[in-house]
């Protein structure tokens, strides 16, 4: 009998992070191009353009940069010594190389979608970062770094003119994550949030990345959530953008644009002062504490079993808990963990929980019983 129920138990948490699972993979997947049936009529604004490597380097050494070489999602230089040497005797040659790939912000910023490794070696080689060596053609050169060179040579390379091909707005966000991904399919293929990490640099990549570090969120999921793929920054992008529009500075969520929905509030981000960022954070923190006040290694997580962290119940949650002070989470502890225990115990509620599968459809409804929750929290004394 004790091993039949044990069986039960572990067939059930089986289930259970199956389900986890499968909506990790539909999160993660890239399935732009499967979208693009959805978009034949837009507009799609792609030019292009020609510029030295002495333009894009002044650019780039602006401040702030006009161009973007560093994107978290590749943050690795890959290219060794000889790799760089040989691009350098390709430019001095005269070889042509391969088309880049730029997206154009509505700041006028270059962000580089394919040909970073090539930029990042031109523009350290302009720092005298390296020398050249093991070169095949050019051995005169060999171990000279680009102060080094002779002026000749050094204004061959600056003046030398890449062709890119520039995405320019209002290049809508699925037709640019879809091209993003296309000419990226050469190495590891994006997931949707490295690719908005890597279109959306700025304040909201900066707020993800304090907030997926900080004690408070890496205490209350138990540093549980692997940061791989940037599923943590996801998770948190999500609560964000769902506490911003619930709190009407966010309109018109459609959870079948739930991707849109959350390009426009990284957006949104990037253009908040520092004063309202400041208080976001410590809304964030404010409903990470909170939480583990009430439901300790609990948090986010459903009643029947010791299950993983739930995108929906982290959501839900974190969102209710931006509505109460620290204080009166703690003189309330036992009452708000029964009464939310009894709604996650809920036929209904789990019910929504469970037919999500990670899409976002059930927000609204989940979001009014927290509201609801919210109000008997208050008043049910």
């Amino acid at each position: 009998m004790q091993m039949q129920r044990q069986d039960d138990l572990m067939e059930e948490l089986e289930s259970e992070l199956m389900e986890e699972k499968d909506i990790e993979d539909k999160l993660f997947d890239n399935d732009y191009q499967e979208e693009a049936s959805i978009y034949p009529d837009v507009t799609i604004k792609v030019e292009r353009e020609q510029y030295s490597l002495f333009e894009l380097k002044r650019k780039y050494d602006k401040k702030p940069q006009q161009v973007k070489l560093d994107p978290d999602y590749q943050r690795d230089d890959v290219w060794d010594d000889k790799q760089r040497s040989e691009l350098i005797e390709s430019v001095l040659m005269g070889i042509p190389l391969p088309v880049f790939y730029l997206n154009e912000t509505k700041d006028g910023q270059l962000i580089v979608v394919d040909g970073r490794q090539r930029l990042t070696t031109f523009f350290r080689f302009f720092d005298d970062q390296f020398e050249l060596q093991q070169l095949r053609i050019l051995n005169n050169l060999q171990g000279q770094r680009f102060s080094e060179l002779k002026h000749n040579l050094q204004s061959k390379l600056e003046d030398y003119q890449i062709i890119a091909q520039v995405i320019k707005p209002p290049t809508p966000d699925r037709v640019i994550f879809d091209i993003f991904d296309r000419v990226n399919r050469g190495g590891t293929q994006l997931n949707q949030q490295e690719m908005r990490n890597a279109l959306y640099q700025g304040k909201a990549t900066k707020l993800l990345d304090d907030l997926s570090s900080s004690d408070s969120y890496l205490e209350v999921t138990g540093r549980t959530i692997t940061p791989i793929r940037m599923k943590d920054r996801y998770m948190i992008l999500r609560l964000i953008s769902f506490i911003l529009w619930r709190n009407g500075e966010l309109t018109e969520y459609k959870h079948k644009e739930l991707d849109e929905f959350l390009g426009r509030s990284m957006k949104y981000i990037n253009e908040m002062d520092d004063e309202n960022i400041a208080e976001l954070k410590t809304l964030f923190h404010l409903t990470m504490c909170n939480n583990m006040i009430i439901f300790g290694n609990r948090a986010f997580r459903r009643t029947n079993g010791r299950y993983p962290v739930n995108f929906i119940l982290f959501e839900s949650f974190g969102y209710l808990f931006t509505q109460f002070d620290q204080t009166t989470c703690e003189n309330n502890t036992v009452r708000f963990r029964e009464l939310s225990n009894k709604l996650l115990e809920d036929g209904k509620f789990n019910e929504l929980l469970s037919k999500d599968r990670g899409t976002g459809s059930v927000i609204p409804d989940v979001f009014d019983k927290m509201d609801e929750l919210g109000r008997r929290l208050r008043d049910d004394k």
